[in-house]
């Protein structure tokens, strides 16, 4: 029998209705239904990832066996060179001994015991200081507070001329009381080459006053035991399979070149890509007509794009000499029917805008190459250190690698490979949508040619890696579960599958608390409107259209918008007296959504049929009532989406192309990861 598939997918929860389909496939009967609920994939308190605890844990495990590592080997380093023997340093902290940093100060004066000087170099090998992997670091909170005290402790040392950190700790009245950190404070942060310069000092006067042992080669193979540190990205070392760099053992391979690896999203090509996709697909939006830009016009924002840091529309707006009144649409199907002008940044070169501002007129001197190359390496590698070699082989001079070093929060990937953008980009250069481009350079958009069918979907696919939202993965293992339980049941495959997306699904976890504490006010706000209709109107089981007649009344102020004439309150509910009508009829639309809704009179209703607002009033009315109307529209309405769909004047081909194609795309599929291909997709 043939069956379709509807999902609800939230973020704890699939539910789910198995439909009987005819001989035109179209829905009959339910053959089940029911939901599937599941733990929210992290702390329910403030978000964090379930993972973190054990990620926490191994880290920690980590930084203990590196220090334990370290300890032992700079142990071994005295005992060969014979400083002190494996029974004595097994003895080492019997008996009372003497402060430690007393003996280091006595140490930069006067000749110290074998044993007094092991205990010194141990110490500090312990209490090392704080070193940052990377000029970036400064942007970071707790580094920032950690650079602040290391700043505050050289300026104290150079101010009261102490000679060593040691010295400063053991004369200062300020380190009387500890000498570690503790409750949060960073105190007595150093920086580790302060450290490090006091054991040189020390072994240094050592040697002056007899020590032998205390050789250069001695001073240069502690010293490098002591200022070993992995860097942040390279991970475990051997023989961990974890070992190397761990950014560039995540990258995964190009969707359309799958012998390419992905560009970074901060290199110069990848951004462009963005910035002309966005172009490309923008409309300009006058009395509900929506214009394409010409050619000139695409140029203008492009090149504006590259000289402004924080482009708005009202920037765009201005650059093409456009009226105020003049609005944008885009014809992006996960965007809305508008923008919100005011508060949306219109910039796809962060990185770009980032290199610039630190180079200032050197930006000139790179080409495409190497800016994607900057990009590539800024992403990948997070040590100044590596970032400096890298850097270097691209032959920059050395002013821009120093600068270059301070960008940090460069991180994440593209779906595409430098490859396959540049064949891309030079038909988006066209004015050419993302689609058209691919196909225009030989590629598969829709990258199921050649795939192997199953009935069951696979527990794991590829593009799952690409979803780093650990929610939003595991409603789709739930889904997937969900869907193959339905097949084993019905023993073939659906006709298709219809999939509502809860709108939290890609939020973070802020977002979905503000989005949950909005969705509990507004259920309040329902909940006394349903009392007031109890109570002021007497009806004792209020339905949902009864609370968004009142709703809409309100809003209309008592009115109806295409008569203008008052709507009685006390007939507000009374049966075959007001309708609530579709702006953009729903047969077009397939919008259901309150801001595509009005409240008019029955008749009205009747005589509106499919038409849009405008077009019925002008066709009954005449032209004046439209005119009333759309000033009417323009005054009372405050609601910008509605607004626009009330004063739209005509029903295109593109808008209705772009209507089924937003239908598809919320309910084909949970979401099309960076691959380009859905994680689930219609049968």
């Amino acid at each position: 029998m043939k069956y379709a598939i509807g999902l609800d997918i939230g973020i704890a929860s699939v539910g789910y209705a198995v439909l009987a389909l005819d001989h035109e496939e179209n829905p009959w009967g339910i053959i089940r239904l029911g939901s599937r609920i599941f733990d929210v994939a992290e702390n329910p308190k403030d978000g964090a990832s379930l993972a973190l605890p054990r990620r926490e844990a191994r880290s920690v495990r980590r930084r203990l066996r590196r220090h334990h590592h370290r300890l032992e080997r700079i142990k071994n380093l005295l005992i060969n060179t014979e400083l002190i023997t494996k029974d004595e340093l097994l003895h080492l902290y019997d008996g009372n001994l003497s402060d430690v940093y007393e003996l280091r100060v006595k140490a930069l004066d006067y000749s110290v015991t074998n044993a007094e000087l092991t205990r010194i170099l141990l110490h500090l090998a312990q209490r090392r200081g704080f070193k940052s992997n990377r000029k970036s670091d400064a942007n970071d909170k707790e580094a920032g507070q950690l650079l602040e005290a290391v700043s505050a402790n050289t300026k104290r040392m150079q101010e009261n001329h102490y000679r060593t950190v040691g010295e400063m700790f053991y004369k200062d009245d300020l380190f009387s009381k500890y000498k570690r950190n503790k409750g949060g404070t960073y105190l007595t942060t150093v920086h580790r080459d302060m450290i490090a310069a006091e054991a040189r000092t020390i072994l240094e006067k050592q040697f002056a006053l007899g020590n032998d042992i205390c050789t250069q080669d001695f001073i240069d193979k502690y010293l490098s035991i002591l200022l070993s540190q992995r860097q942040f990205d390279e991970g475990p070392g051997e023989p961990s399979p974890y070992a190397g760099n761990q950014i560039a053992n995540m990258i995964g391979k190009c969707t359309f070149e799958p012998n390419e690896y992905r560009a970074a999203k901060a290199s110069y090509s990848f951004e462009r890509f963005n910035l002309l996709q966005k172009v490309n697909h923008l409309r300009l939006l006058l009395e509900g007509k929506s214009i394409a830009l010409d050619n000139e016009q695409r140029k203008k924002i492009i090149a504006l794009a590259h000289e402004k840091a924080d482009l708005r529309y009202s920037h765009i707006r201005k650059a093409l000499g456009l009226d105020e009144k003049v609005l944008f649409n885009t014809i992006t199907y996960n965007e809305d029917v508008s923008v919100i002008e005011k508060k949306t940044k219109f910039n796809f070169l962060q990185a770009y805008h980032q290199i610039k501002k630190v180079l200032a007129e050197d930006m000139q001197k790179l080409t495409t190459e190497q800016l994607d190359n900057i990009g590539q390496i800024l992403s990948t590698y997070k040590s100044d250190n590596k970032r400096t070699e890298e850097l270097s082989a691209l032959g920059l001079e050395k002013k821009i690698i120093d600068a270059l070093l301070g960008i940090n929060g460069l991180s994440k990937f593209a779906h595409l490979s430098l490859k396959a953008l540049c064949k891309i980009n030079p038909y988006l250069e066209e004015g050419k949508i993302y689609n058209e481009a691919c196909a225009a350079a030989g590629y598969d958009f829709k990258g199921h040619a050649n795939t192997q069918k199953t009935e069951l979907l696979p527990a794991y696919k590829e593009e799952m890696d690409d979803i780093t939202s650990p929610v939003a993965r595991r409603a789709i293992a739930q889904s997937i579960k969900v869907i193959n339980a339905i097949i084993r049941e019905q023993k073939c495959s659906p006709v298709y599958i219809n999939i509502e997306l809860a709108r939290e699904m890609a939020k973070g976890f802020d977002e979905r608390t503000q989005i949950d504490k909005a969705n509990k006010e507004n259920q309040a706000k329902n909940e006394r409107i349903m009392e007031r209709i109890r109570t002021e109107f007497h009806k004792s089981n209020p339905s949902g259209m009864d609370l968004i007649k009142l709703k809409l009344w309100e809003e209309q102020d008592g009115r109806s918008p295409y008569s203008q004439k008052a709507i009685s309150i006390n007939r507000l509910f009374e049966p075959g007296y007001v309708d609530i009508d579709h702006i953009v009829p729903y047969s077009i639309s397939f919008d259901d959504s309150f801001k595509n809704k009005v409240l008019v009179f029955s008749d009205e209703n009747r005589d509106k049929g499919n038409r849009l607002p405008i077009a019925y009033l002008q066709s009954k009315f005449g032209a004046k009532a439209a005119e009333n109307f759309m000033i009417w529209a323009q005054s009372n309405i405050k609601d910008y989406k509605k607004r626009q769909k009330l004063l739209k004047r005509e029903i295109t081909e593109e808008d209705i192309n772009k209507f089924k194609e937003r239908n598809l795309q919320d309910t084909k599929m949970i979401c099309t990861p960076n691959t380009g291909h859905p994680v689930l997709g219609v049968f």
